[in-house]
C-alpha cells in the first residue's frame, strides 16, 4: 500500500504535491506563452483589461459624462484622440467607462455561467444514473431558449443595471459549460487515478474537486476566455437596444447605438467604440485558442 501512496499522483504528499503545482502551471504558461495566437491574446486582453479597469475608476483623460460646448462634434485631434460626440464629451474616455463596464458585466456574467455549469456538468458526468439525466434534461430546455432571447427576457423584467444584466447573460450559458465539462469527466471517471483514490477511500467530494475538477481546469478556462467575448458582444447587444446600465453611465452599445445615426457627418463618434468591441472579442478569442493549445499536448504550435 505504500508503494501505491508514494506514487506522484496528486493523492498524497501536500508539499510534493505542492511542487507539482508549480511546475505544471510554470510550463502551461510557458506552453501559452509558445503559441502565437496565445502571445496575440494575452497582449490583446492585457490592453483592453488596464483600459477597462481605468475606466471603472474614471482614470480617463477627460471626465466620462463632462460635455464642452465649444467641442460638438470635433474630429480626432491631440486633444480628443477619438473626437468629441454630440453632446461635446470625448469619445475615448467614454470608450473607456464603456469598456469596464462590458468587462464588468461580462466577468461577473460567466463567473455565474462557469461556476454553475461547470459544477452541474462535474456532477453530471462523475455521479451519472439520474442525477445525469436531471441535469442534462435541465440543459436541453434551456439550449431550446436562444441565449440572447432569454437575456431580453431577464433584464426587461428585472431591470437594466449590471447585476441584471450579468444574471441574464450568465444563467443562459450555463448549459453550454454542462456539456462541455461533463464530456471530459466522463472518461475521467473511470481513469486509473480516480480508482486508485477509490480504493484508498477517498470521498466523492475529494475525488470531484481535489482530482476531478484540476483535470478539467484547461477545459474550462478555454471556455470561459470564448465566453468571455459572447458575453461583451451580448451586453453590446443590449446596452444597444436600450437595456444597458442606465445614465449617466456610459456602455458600448449605448454609444454604438446613439452614433448610428450622426455615422454620415460624425463617423469617429461609431468607429471607436465599434473597434474596442471588435478588438476585445478578437483578443478573448485569440487567448481562448492559445488557451486551447497550451492544454493540449498533441497541438504543434510555432
Amino acid at each position: 500500500m505504500s508503494e501505491i501512496t508514494n506514487e506522484p499522483i496528486g493523492l498524497t504528499g501536500s508539499s510534493l504535491g505542492e511542487e507539482q503545482e508549480i511546475v505544471r502551471h510554470r510550463t502551461w504558461f510557458q506552453a501559452l506563452w509558445r503559441s502565437r495566437n496565445g502571445r496575440i491574446g494575452v497582449v490583446i486582453v492585457g490592453v483592453v483589461l488596464v483600459a477597462g479597469v481605468l475606466g471603472i475608476f474614471n482614470i480617463t483623460p477627460y471626465p466620462a459624462s463632462a460635455q464642452y460646448n465649444n467641442a460638438v462634434l470635433k474630429g480626432i485631434s491631440l486633444a480628443h484622440i477619438m473626437g468629441t460626440d454630440q453632446f461635446g464629451r470625448d469619445v475615448f474616455s467614454g470608450t473607456m467607462q464603456g469598456l469596464g463596464v462590458s468587462l464588468e458585466i461580462a466577468f461577473l456574467s460567466v463567473l455565474i455561467a462557469g461556476a454553475l455549469g461547470s459544477l452541474l456538468g462535474i456532477m453530471a458526468g462523475f455521479l451519472g444514473k439520474w442525477t445525469s439525466a436531471v441535469i442534462m434534461r435541465f440543459s436541453d430546455m434551456m439550449f431550446a431558449i436562444p441565449a440572447i432571447l432569454f437575456a431580453l427576457a431577464v433584464v426587461t423584467a428585472l431591470g437594466p443595471s449590471v447585476l441584471d444584466s450579468s444574471i441574464a447573460i450568465g444563467v443562459g450559458w450555463i448549459p453550454i459549460f454542462v456539456r462541455v465539462v461533463r464530456g471530459p469527466v466522463l472518461a475521467l471517471r473511470e481513469s486509473d487515478f480516480v480508482r486508485a483514490g477509490r480504493v484508498l477511500g477517498f470521498s466523492r467530494s475529494r475525488l470531484l474537486f481535489r482530482h476531478i475538477l484540476p483535470s478539467v481546469a484547461g477545459v474550462i478556462a478555454v471556455q470561459v476566455s470564448l465566453a468571455l467575448s459572447w458575453a461583451i458582444l451580448a451586453e453590446a447587444g443590449l446596452s444597444f437596444l436600450g437595456l444597458g446600465p442606465p445614465p449617466p453611465v456610459q456602455s458600448l452599445g449605448e454609444m454604438v447605438s446613439n452614433s448610428s445615426s450622426l455615422a454620415s457627418i460624425a463617423w469617429w463618434t461609431l468607429a471607436g467604440p465599434s473597434l474596442v468591441i471588435v478588438i476585445a472579442v478578437i483578443g478573448f478569442n485569440f487567448l481562448g485558442d492559445g488557451l486551447r493549445d497550451a492544454a493540449d499536448p498533441r497541438t504543434k504550435t510555432r
